[in-house]
């Protein structure tokens, strides 16, 4: 959800020559929650981009999933990329992810963060937890 840590992850994905996939997620989610009235559109520019044989940015995604998501294209609808998504959205959870997280792109990322102060705010604010000392032994 935070625009900074997403492009710090797109510029490691880059690096790793698989930032396809992050662009491939990004396009299921304009399907998913966009304009009705372009659904088409995104689905035949996605299959364009990413699933079509010789795809400048291919995604690789298994032959069932490819089976289903083909099969699926054939009356598109918003939902039509979910399973070559969720396929996508598990390889980057497993593998590429974990490997942003220890990479000194990330290490700078949050050198850089500024930390918000406590937000927290209890429920009923009249019900404050006396603070009692404990006695020192």
């Amino acid at each position: 959800m935070d625009p900074l840590g997403r492009a710090q992850l797109l510029e490691f994905l880059k690096k790793e020559f698989s930032a396809e996939n992050l662009s491939f997620w990004e396009a299921c989610e304009e399907l998913r929650y966009g304009e009705q009235s372009r659904i088409n559109e995104i689905v035949d520019s996605i299959y364009q981009q990413f699933l079509a044989p010789g795809a400048t940015r291919w995604v690789n995604i298994d032959s069932k999933t490819m089976e289903r998501t083909l099969e699926g294209i054939k009356t598109p609808h918003r939902y039509v990329m979910d399973d070559a998504q969720m396929h996508i959205y598990m390889l980057m959870k497993k593998d590429s992810y974990p490997r942003f997280l220890k990479s000194e792109l990330y290490r700078n990322l949050l050198a850089e963060a500024v930390i918000p102060p406590e937000t927290k705010k209890r429920v009923f604010p009249f019900m404050r937890k006396q603070r009692h000392s404990s006695p020192s032994p």
